[in-house]
């Protein structure tokens, strides 16, 4: 009488929407640290250039974007499954065990990811405790470890429940 089918199917919609709705946002923040990156610097040659002048400050927030941009280029790979991958047992082994190992597999890296992303909050909490008081504006920058090795997490686990809701039907 109760067909189980639409709500598996709104479950693996949600899903795939979270996990959209997570890779549009992590683009733009990417390409918007990218574009910053991009026009301080240009700022900064030609105030050094024509002018022999220049904020050291630009030089400190160029340096965490550019870690941003890392990160956030890391979070996208993960989230649309072409991050550098590990496994050299991979080519010996046989499509059923491959098949069984996916789900623990991604259970670890999430783990991994979660452990990263504890100790980078007691990183950032330590730096917030003893960061001199002329450097404490860098602080907010300190939040992208702990973010973006959270989003990691979560897109090990959410690519793992879409491709387990894509094979059950």
């Amino acid at each position: 009488m109760f067909n189980n089918f639409p709500a598996a199917t709104t479950g693996s919609a949600l899903l795939n929407k979270i996990n959209h709705s997570l890779q549009t946002i992590e683009t733009w923040l990417a390409a918007g640290s990218v574009l910053t990156l991009l026009s301080l610097s240009i700022f900064q040659i030609l105030l050094r250039n024509f002018f022999d002048f220049g904020y050291p400050e630009i030089d400190i927030i160029n340096r965490n974007l550019l870690v941003l941009c890392g990160l956030m280029g890391a979070v996208l790979a993960t989230s649309k499954q072409a991050h550098i991958k590990t496994d050299a047992l991979n080519v010996l082994l046989s499509s059923t065990l491959k098949a069984r190992l996916k789900l623990p597999l991604a259970l670890f890296a999430s783990g991994i990811c979660f452990l990263l992303c504890y100790y980078s909050v007691i990183f950032v909490l330590d730096e917030w405790q003893y960061a001199p008081v002329n450097e404490r504006w860098t602080l907010p920058f300190t939040l992208t470890y702990p973010l973006c090795f959270a989003l990691m997490a979560c897109h090990f686990l959410l690519n793992e429940l879409v491709d387990n809701q894509k094979s059950k039907h």
